[in-house]
């Protein structure tokens, strides 16, 4: 029989979330910025224009982004009891976030042909390296001091 020294009851710290979520939310916005914004600019603005828009409001990204990093580490924390602290339960709870986030809605728009198949890879692609590194520094923050 498998132990867990966390047992099902522990409670989870409120502060240690936000803070260590809002550190993985800028982890997310700083790679999106890069990814999107320096990377992906000419192909996002070739995608936009090709719909006859502009790409703008990239904004409204920014506090959503810190959203998602509190609840990468929410989550965390939720699995922490069944999984046990560490990197593999992190990465479970960055695969879930990544599946909700990121490849539905963006795989949403390959069957709309909205844009190019390959830009919504790489932004899927994109999506896995930020959150992954996002809930590695929040579990790590999260994590119980001795």
């Amino acid at each position: 029989m498998i132990t867990n020294p966390h047992s099902v009851a522990d409670p989870i710290k409120r502060w240690r979330v936000l803070w260590s979520g809002l550190a993985a939310g800028l982890i997310i916005n700083a790679f999106e910025y890069g990814g999107h914004r320096v990377y992906l600019d000419d192909a996002w603005t070739a995608a936009f224009r090709a719909l006859g828009k502009t790409p703008t409001g990239w904004s409204t990204f920014i506090p959503a982004n810190f959203v998602i990093g509190i609840l990468l580490v929410w989550l965390y924390a939720r699995l922490r009891p069944a999984y046990g602290s560490g990197p593999t339960t992190a990465l479970r709870s960055g695969l879930a976030v990544w599946v909700v986030f990121w490849v539905i809605p963006l795989s949403a728009f390959v069957p709309m042909d909205l844009f190019p198949t390959s830009l919504v890879t790489m932004a899927i692609a994109l999506g896995v390296v930020d959150v992954g590194l996002a809930v590695l520094l929040g579990a790590w923050l999260y994590q119980e001091r001795s």
